[in-house]
């Protein structure tokens, strides 16, 4: 079948559609309490200048949404190792004068290795997005290395709290669990049907759903037609990614704006999804999302927050955005894009506007490069592989 380029426009419907709710304020609350408590902490002994590095290590608590405590606790323990050592690569690089140079290779070849390991272990969600975050995010510092070794520490210390976290929701969970299918037992045979407990409905306590592939991500898009099905392999995956990340990365570089990593970042998330109608839609959303939360972030910052109302604003926003994110994502963005330039003020040397404009412009560079690379690769014969 010939390929059309109306097979890759998303509509309006296909924006606005809510994905199930699968209780999951389980997953907001610990995600939020993840990142929370070292905030909190780091406010209390005056040492905010680290709370970038908390924020890389709280990321570990965003993967595994649906799998059973033990399940999650692997994939979780994996994904916090690539999360340091991406903090790690980050912090050596931004040691160098030259770090604005190095860090876009480096970054490209980091995603493509990192999405071979995100395949391997089939980590949800799926590419190697928080890794590359990390890494740029990190380079991009000026800052000694003393401070840059503290906040590794504090990256380490938040990812174990993370993963103590995921045990203890899911320890809770399986006892709610079994509380409610006793008190079902005990019902009896003559009382009148039950709706299905957590467990029996597929969905554990904390609030998702216990099959791995329903929370992989690859197509909870919201969407409501029909797709082809992916053709890329694992290695061609890699190569999309690798790509994804220079060019994107490498767009600001030459203009001279100031957070690549914002466009990298933006264009590994619409190539996160399984196919091309599902990258452009995932593209689409992020960028009708962002200029949503570049309102709602425009709104907040006048107010010019600081101290522990930004570490509360950064708890809400982070619940919000995994309120929201998987059910429709560009709800989720409206609570993400905020979030980010909140934490972004933190560092006090970029006026507000020049936050907003560059998270916008970044975000559109990443979007087209995204969508570029979705029709190039569906404009492929069937038979190739990437």
């Amino acid at each position: 079948m010939p390929f059309s380029r109306h097979e890759l426009i998303p509509g309006w419907r296909d924006l606005v559609t809510m994905g199930p709710y699968r209780r999951d304020h389980w997953v907001a609350l610990r995600v939020a309490l993840a990142i929370g408590a070292p905030l909190v902490l780091l406010w209390a002994t005056g040492s905010m200048q680290l709370a970038i590095f908390a924020v890389f290590g709280a990321f570990t608590s965003v993967y595994g949404r649906g799998l059973d405590v033990f399940a999650r606790l692997r994939l979780q323990s994996i994904a916090a190792g690539a999360l340091l050592v991406s903090v790690g690569v980050g912090a050596l690089i931004s040691l160098s004068p030259e770090r604005g140079l190095l860090v876009l290779p480096i970054a490209a070849a980091w995603a493509f290795l990192m999405s071979l390991l995100g395949d391997r272990v089939r980590w949800a969600p799926p590419g190697p997005m928080f890794q590359i975050f990390a890494l740029a995010a990190i380079a991009a510092l000026a800052v000694d290395g003393a401070v840059l070794l503290r906040g590794l520490g504090v990256a380490v210390v938040t990812a174990v709290w993370s993963l103590l976290l995921g045990l203890a929701f899911g320890g809770v969970g399986e006892l709610v669990d079994r509380g409610r299918a006793a008190r079902a037992a005990a019902g009896g045979a003559g009382a009148p049907a039950q709706a299905p407990g957590p467990a029996a409905a597929g969905a554990s306590a904390t609030g998702a759903p216990a099959s791995g592939a329903a929370a992989s991500g690859s197509l909870s898009t919201g969407s409501i037609r029909s797709v082809r099905p992916a053709r890329s392999t694992p290695l061609g995956r890699a190569w999309m990614f690798a790509v994804g990340t220079l060019v994107a990365g490498a767009i600001p570089l030459l203009i001279g704006i100031g957070h690549p990593y914002w466009a990298m970042v933006s264009a590994i998330a619409g190539l996160s999804a399984a196919t091309g109608f599902h990258r452009v839609l995932r593209a689409t959303h992020r960028l009708v999302g962002t200029v949503l939360g570049l309102g709602a972030a425009a709104v907040l910052m006048a107010f010019e927050p600081s101290g522990l109302v930004v570490v509360l604003l950064v708890i809400a926003l982070q619940g919000g955005v995994e309120l929201f994110i998987v059910r429709n994502y560009t709800l989720g963005l409206l609570f993400l894009t905020p979030l980010v330039l909140v934490m972004g003020r933190l560092a006090g040397d970029v006026s507000a506007g020049q936050l907003l404009l560059e998270r916008g412009v970044e975000t559109l560079i990443g979007v087209a490069v995204a969508v570029a690379i979705a029709v190039v690769l569906e404009r492929l014969p069937a038979s190739s592989k990437l």
